[in-house]
C-alpha cells in the first residue's frame, strides 16, 4: 500500500499498479489479463528492454523532421520543453520496425480478447528535464477518439527511469462502466478542448474524491503500462533533472467501429465509414483475419 502527500492539488496514491513479467512466447499470462480487466491497467516489467535502442533511433529521426506531426511546447521561465508526436510510424522507419517486428502485438492481443488486432496509432511523448509545467490532467483516451466500442488499448513503454513522483496515475476500475466523458484541454484546463462533445459529462473530480483508488508505479526503461482507453489517468510535470520519455502504441479490437464525430486527423481517414471497422492502410490489421 502506498500513501503519499504532495503539495500539488492533493495527488493521492492509494495503491500500486499490478505488475507482471512476460511468460513464454512473450505472452502476458492469465493473471495479468485478469488484473487488467479488474483495474483497467497493468505494468509488464522489462517488456521491451532489447528494443530501446531502436526506439531511440526513431526519436532522433522524428525530431530531425521525419515525423510530419510533431509539436514542441516551449517551457516557461526556463522550464524544459515538452515534445510529442502522433502517427509517425509511416514516416519513421525505426518506429515502424518496432511496431511490426517486435512482440508488441503478441503482448497486447491477449488483453483485448479479440479475433483481430488493429494498429490505431503510435505516440511519442518527451518531457525534458525540469518541465514542471507539463502536467497532464485527468482524462480518458477514448474521449478523443471517433470510435465506438470498448476494445481499445494503450501499450506505453518507458524509455527512461520514472520515479513515483513523475509517474502516471490511474483511477482503479474507472474503465468498467464504459462511460465516455468529455475530452479536456491539456494545455489549459480552464479552456474547452476544440473537439469536445458537450453532451458528455465532465470528468469526475478524482483529486477530491476520497472514495477513488489512485494507482501508480515507478518504472525502469523497457517497462510497459497497458491500459484501457476508458481508464482515467493523469501525470504530473517532470520535476527531475533528467528526461522523462515514453513511446506508446495504441490498438483496437473486434468490437470497435468508426463514428463520424469531430476528432484530430490522427484518428481519422477519408476511407472510413461510420458504423464499420477502421481497418485501412492507415490502421492496418496485424493479427487475425
Amino acid at each position: 500500500m502506498v500513501t503519499r502527500e504532495r503539495n500539488q492539488k492533493a495527488e493521492r496514491l492509494t495503491g500500486e499498479v499490478a505488475s507482471f513479467a512476460l511468460r513464454g512466447g512473450n505472452q502476458p499470462g492469465s493473471e495479468a489479463v485478469e488484473a487488467y480487466k479488474r483495474d483497467g491497467v497493468v505494468c509488464i516489467r522489462n517488456a521491451f528492454g532489447n528494443w530501446l535502442e531502436l526506439i531511440e533511433a526513431g526519436i532522433n529521426s522524428a525530431l530531425a523532421g521525419a515525423s510530419t506531426d510533431i509539436d514542441v511546447v516551449k517551457g516557461d521561465a526556463g522550464e524544459g520543453n515538452f515534445s510529442f508526436s502522433s502517427q509517425a510510424w509511416m514516416n519513421v522507419a525505426p518506429f515502424r520496425q518496432f511496431i511490426f517486428d517486435s512482440h508488441a502485438a503478441d503482448l497486447v492481443w491477449p488483453f483485448l480478447e479479440s479475433e483481430v488486432l488493429v494498429l490505431f496509432y503510435d505516440f511519442l511523448l518527451i518531457k525534458q528535464a525540469r518541465s514542471r509545467g507539463a502536467a497532464t490532467p485527468w482524462h480518458q483516451d477514448h474521449s478523443y477518439y471517433p470510435l465506438e466500442g470498448t476494445k481499445v488499448i494503450n501499450c506505453w513503454t518507458a524509455l527512461d527511469a520514472i520515479p513515483l513522483e513523475s509517474a502516471l496515475r490511474f483511477v482503479k476500475g474507472s474503465h468498467r462502466p464504459a462511460i465516455c466523458y468529455r475530452a479536456v484541454n491539456f494545455d489549459r484546463a480552464s479552456d474547452d478542448y476544440r473537439h469536445a462533445r458537450n453532451e458528455r459529462p465532465l470528468p469526475p473530480d478524482f483529486d477530491n474524491d476520497p472514495t477513488s483508488e489512485i494507482l501508480s508505479t515507478a518504472m525502469m526503461p523497457g517497462d510497459t503500462l497497458v491500459w484501457n482507453s476508458y481508464t482515467f489517468h493523469s501525470a504530473p510535470g517532470n520535476r527531475l533533472d533528467s528526461r522523462r520519455a515514453a513511446f506508446s502504441v495504441n490498438w483496437v479490437g473486434d468490437d470497435v467501429t468508426y463514428t463520424d464525430a469531430p476528432a484530430l486527423e490522427t484518428y481519422r481517414d477519408p476511407s472510413l465509414v461510420a458504423g464499420l471497422p477502421i481497418v485501412c492502410a492507415k490502421f492496418p490489421c496485424l493479427r487475425g483475419r
